[in-house]
């Protein structure tokens, strides 16, 4: 499943705040449309995230009832981390030294298996970064040491700032295949669910929003 040979963040240009805001509202009711590999075929042709949602017939033990937020750099394959697998280690334990930032209690949650020693992080940030992937709205996507100084300037845990452990990564058309085979459902990216939606009922909730059934709509005259 995953492309171990994937090892850097490229990241994209943010577009300016009217811009975001139009093409995240467009993106996210194209994608209410589409099945799931138009979907993730759609989305990456944009550059914009989406949510994948393992399905019950997942057989990675990785992947395993979990939700993965996933962004398209250019130049590579798909890449995320998995949104509901907070781990017991806190944010403030890679720096002990550090005083100013042993009130960052924030867990660190399991990205995916590659570079499991790196950390990346989903924030919101306004102005723009430079150094990041963006997301939606006014939320990105990176692991640069430049960013995650900004981030820190905050002495306690932000709601709007999330860390991770690795990540997950596909080789191009990896992806598609998977969700075709049946492994995962998309649905486009909530920033509900990245900042406040609880972990431990994440996937079974998300897995009822992708599973619901849809209206056909008749358009003939």
């Amino acid at each position: 499943m995953i492309n171990d040979g994937l090892t850097s963040l490229r990241y994209l240009p943010a577009p300016c705040a009217g811009s975001r805001r139009l093409f995240a509202a467009a993106a996210l009711a194209f994608a209410a449309l589409l099945p799931g590999v138009a979907a993730a075929q759609q989305a990456e042709r944009n550059k914009e995230a989406i949510l994948l949602v393992a399905s019950p017939d997942m057989l990675d033990p990785r992947f395993a009832q979990t939700v993965v937020l996933v962004t398209f750099p250019p130049d590579t394959g798909p890449m995320g981390v998995v949104l509901n697998r907070p781990s017991k280690v806190e944010l403030r334990e890679l720096w002990p030294e550090r005083a100013d930032r042993q009130e960052r209690t924030d867990p660190i949650c399991y990205g995916g298996p590659v570079e499991p020693n790196g950390l990346l992080f989903v924030f919101r940030m306004s102005p723009p970064p430079t150094r990041a992937a963006w997301v939606t709205e006014d939320i990105y996507f990176s692991g640069d040491g430049k960013v995650l100084d900004k981030l820190l300037e905050q002495r306690r845990p932000v709601r709007g700032q999330r860390f991770f452990a690795g990540f997950a990564g596909w080789a191009p058309g990896q992806l598609e295949q998977e969700i075709d085979d049946g492994g995962w459902y998309v649905l486009p990216v909530d920033p509900e669910v990245i900042f406040n939606m609880p972990a431990e009922d994440m996937w079974d909730r998300l897995l009822e929003r992708a599973t619901l059934p849809r209206a056909s709509i008749d358009t003939r005259s």
